[in-house]
């Protein structure tokens, strides 16, 4: 699912403004309408008609505030180097998880984490850009 972008919502704001109907502003950036009807409900008010600089803004702080994978935290910087520096190493994600159960440290690192969630930060999260799945 892509989300809406900048660009699109100047388009829809614009299109609203004008008058134009939600199905034609949906033709003109290909999307469904719905979606351009979901947009403009969630992002104006009453008080406030759809803008796309508030709407973007709206949308930034919703992306904020969206659970983010624990490897992805910011918070568990320390433990993300600490895997990734293991991975290098080519030990396996049971074999990581192993020694930070064994140490249990949660000075360190604050948290435990299991193997799924290494190998989900490898193959779907921004592990997958720092080709860790070779090192498997």
């Amino acid at each position: 699912m892509n989300r809406i972008t900048f660009f699109e919502r100047q388009i829809i704001a614009s299109g609203l403004r004008v008058g134009k109907s939600v199905r034609s502003i949906a033709k003109s950036i290909n999307r469904d309408h719905r979606v351009v009807q979901r947009e403009a409900n969630r992002n104006s008010t009453s008080y406030q008609p759809y803008t796309a600089i508030s709407a973007q803004r709206l949308a930034d702080a919703r992306e904020k505030k969206r659970n983010k994978p624990k490897l992805e935290k910011y918070e568990n910087y320390d433990l993300r180097q600490y895997i990734i520096k293991q991975l290098r190493e080519d030990l396996s994600p049971e074999q990581i998880t192993g020694i930070l159960h064994e140490q249990a440290r949660p000075e360190l690192f604050g948290k435990a984490v299991c193997h799924e969630t290494i190998y989900q930060y490898i193959y779907k999260g921004e592990g997958r850009y720092e080709s860790l799945f070779q090192h498997l």
